[in-house]
C-alpha cells in the first residue's frame, strides 16, 4: 500500500499546465515557461492535500486533486507551442490526458478499499509519469519535468 500512496504523490507531484490565450504560436522558450507556472499552481494547488496515509485518505487526494488537474490540462492545451516543437507538445498533452485516467482509477480502486487494484494501475502510470517528464524536458521544461 505504501507504494501505491507514493505512486499517487508522483502522479499528483507532476502535474502541468499554464494558461494564457493560445490566439498565437509561442517561441519555444515562452511555451515552457508558461506551461511550467500552470505546473507551478497545480502543485501548489495539491501540496494542501498531503500525503495519504489510507485507502479512504487516498481516494480523497485523488478525488480533491482532479478538479486541479483538468484545469491545468484545459490551460496547457490552450497554449500553442512552436510549430516544430506541436508534435512532441501532442504527447506531451496525451501522457498527461493517460495520467488523468490512471488518478481515476487509483481513486475508484482506493474508494473500494482495494490496494491490490491501486498496485495494478501503478506500474503503468508510473511508466506514463516517466515518459511525461521526459517530454516536458526535450520541450525546456524545468516544473512540470518533475516527477
Amino acid at each position: 500500500m505504501r507504494r501505491a500512496l507514493t505512486a499517487l504523490c508522483v502522479l499528483l507531484a507532476f502535474a502541468a499546465g499554464c494558461g494564457s490565450g493560445g490566439e498565437k504560436r509561442l517561441s519555444k522558450e515562452e511555451y515552457a515557461k508558461r506551461a511550467d507556472a500552470v505546473c507551478r499552481r497545480y502543485n501548489e494547488g495539491t501540496r494542501p492535500l498531503g500525503t495519504p496515509q489510507s485507502m479512504p485518505a487516498l481516494a480523497k487526494v485523488a478525488d480533491r486533486s482532479l478538479p486541479l488537474l483538468d484545469r491545468a490540462i484545459r490551460d496547457l492545451r490552450a497554449l500553442e507551442p512552436p510549430k516544430d516543437e506541436e508534435a512532441a507538445a501532442r504527447a506531451w498533452l496525451r501522457q498527461l490526458s493517460l495520467l488523468r485516467g490512471d488518478v481515476v482509477r487509483i481513486r475508484d480502486r482506493a474508494s473500494a478499499n482495494d490496494a491490490r487494484g491501486v498496485r495494478k494501475v501503478v506500474p503503468a502510470a508510473t511508466r506514463r509519469n516517466a515518459r511525461f517528464a521526459e517530454l516536458a524536458t526535450q520541450l525546456g521544461m524545468s516544473v512540470c519535468n518533475q516527477g
